[in-house]
């Protein structure tokens, strides 16, 4: 689990999933390595992104606010 803040002030909880969900299976299948889905929740929002598996130490906040924003598109 990791919490991140956005530019707005928004709090983000992110979780992974245990699996891709079934409308990210396609998605996934063109990134190798074979990604992990996260869950982003704002309280509002909620957001589906596919990461690098390590992705909680990996990921710095802004990479993972920007991966937050670019899947709400």
């Amino acid at each position: 689990m990791r919490t991140v803040r956005d530019s707005r002030g928004i709090n983000w909880i992110c979780l992974e999933l245990p699996e891709v969900p079934p409308d990210q299976v396609a998605a996934a299948a063109t990134i190798q390595p074979p990604p992990v889905a996260i869950e982003c929740n704002s309280g509002a929002d909620r957001a589906i992104v596919l990461v690098a598996d390590g992705w909680a130490d990996a990921l710095s906040d802004d990479a993972l606010v920007e991966s937050i924003e670019r899947s709400l598109r």
